[in-house]
């Protein structure tokens, strides 16, 4: 069975929010299992395990979270992770310039992205939950072949 690893940050809950709606797509792909994992305690051999991720965090100062920051440092020249597929979501309070960062990090990790990302304003709901959903499953599709 194929992983999806939904790697994130969230204090205010918003971005956990995104992350499950994002993982409860990737995993109503047929043979895709997803995992959320908060980018804090997340373990680097089990990550490298996985076959794609999704990657998200708040808006901070138009920046990622510090927690999401170090995993790209800690990937960057981990050649596990080169070339798997990953999509990028955000949340933000009205200052919606993390997804940019989220997205740029992983190329440069040599992530491959699979859909474009998503940004949601505070929890979220509506089209965005359907959003969230899908982009989960573009990244499913791309590991399930």
């Amino acid at each position: 069975m194929a992983t999806i690893c939904v790697i994130y940050h969230s204090d205010t809950g918003n971005t956990e929010a995104l992350a499950k709606l994002v993982a409860e797509g990737a995993g109503s792909v047929a043979g895709v299992e997803a995992q959320l994992v908060r980018a804090g305690g997340m373990d680097l051999d089990a990550a490298a395990a996985a076959d794609g991720y999704a990657i998200g965090s708040p808006d901070y100062f138009s920046y990622v979270a510090g927690e999401v920051k170090t995993f790209y440092d800690r990937i960057l020249s981990d050649e596990r992770f080169h070339g798997k597929p990953c999509v990028c979501f955000g949340t933000h309070g009205g200052g919606a310039k993390v997804l940019a960062v989220v997205e740029s990090l992983a190329k440069s990790c040599k992530l491959e992205q699979a859909a474009p990302g998503m940004m949601t304003k505070g929890k979220p709901g509506g089209d965005d939950a359907d959003k969230a959903r899908e982009l989960g499953k573009a990244v499913a599709q791309a590991v399930a072949g």
